[in-house]
């Protein structure tokens, strides 16, 4: 008689799957952590789970430098972000079944914009869906664009910079134009408008993340102008702290609703007068990818909340 084959009893959950996940795409356990407001302790236990379950090692651990992936560790990552997305399609599915709006979407947000618009956008929409839980993490675009093809984002809100042909958008706010930033007493701060031509000799504190940095060079390549470039920075509140001590001025598209800055100086937003190229706020997906219901009703809300109005369609 041929001896009967044992097989593993795997025991798992889909939020240690998150979590596994969250510390792949953080890099380590105590940023994770941070990420997903929960202790450290919780965290390495649903890996150390998970490992267990598996039998299997997932990550690769360096003192003081955080965690990466084993081939295996790799591979169960692709299959989880799989697994945790059909959870979600399965959720929205059962409740529009009942004519019920619910489930999980994960949405990736611009870091520049995310403190303008996601706290307003996540409370009129929880408001509006109470069963509906929606995930939300700021990122630069190229993190952003590796999150929607990796699965890890049903759609992220960002500027329609070099996005190309494998992304499809909807828009939310389009046309934007942008404008010059100028400390409270600068000369030119009480202009009705501004040409670059008159302050491109003064020294420009550059929002230098990608694909903006570029973005707002080009504005004065487009009138055939060469800036000053003195200081860079990828934070929109540090660029607006150093112009409101007069250190320079800047180009923005981003403006916040006061004008105070961090260290409660003054800056002043006067409109750009020349003609060059606006930048629209959009929601993006992938071309290849079909928008969940709940992934359409959310880019429908965040449209209406912002003043669009835009068809968005699945395919």
């Amino acid at each position: 008689m041929s001896e009967a084959r044992v097989f593993p009893n795997f025991s798992y959950t889909l939020r240690q799957l998150r979590y596994f996940t969250i510390v792949v795409e953080s890099g380590s356990v105590a940023e994770a952590s941070r990420r997903l407001n929960i202790s450290q302790p919780s965290v390495s236990l649903a890996i150390k789970t998970l490992e267990e379950n598996f039998s299997t090692q997932l990550f690769i651990r360096h003192h003081a430098s955080g965690v990466s992936l084993t081939p295996s560790g790799l591979r169960f990552y692709r299959q989880a972000l799989d697994l945790l997305r059909q959870a979600r399609e399965l959720e929205q599915s059962v409740f529009a079944d009942s004519n019920k709006v619910g489930g999980q979407i994960e949405v990736g947000c611009f870091e520049t914009i995310a403190p303008l618009y996601i706290p307003r956008l996540l409370a009129g929409f929880r408001q509006r869906y109470p069963n509906v839980r929606i995930h939300v993490q700021d990122g630069v675009q190229s993190d952003l664009l590796a999150g929607l093809e990796n699965g890890a984002f049903d759609l992220v809100l960002l500027y329609d910079l070099e996005l190309g042909g494998a992304y499809r958008h909807a828009p939310l706010l389009p046309g934007l134009r942008p404008h010059v930033l100028l400390p409270e007493k600068h000369r030119f701060a009480d202009r009705a408008s501004i040409s670059l031509r008159q302050v491109v000799e003064e020294p420009l504190i550059l929002l230098d993340v990608p694909p903006s940095g570029k973005y707002f060079c080009g504005l004065f390549q487009e009138v055939g102008l060469e800036p000053n470039v003195t200081h860079r920075s990828p934070s929109v509140e540090l660029v607006r702290g150093m112009v409101g001590q007069g250190l320079g001025y800047s180009v923005l598209v981003t403006k916040p609703s006061t004008s105070l800055t961090y260290d409660g100086n003054s800056v002043v937003a006067v409109p750009l007068l020349d003609d060059v190229k606006c930048s629209d706020l959009v929601a993006a997906w992938l071309q290849r990818s079909r928008l969940t219901k709940l992934a359409q009703i959310f880019i429908h809300f965040c449209q209406e909340e912002l003043g669009t109005s835009a068809a968005v369609s699945a395919a």
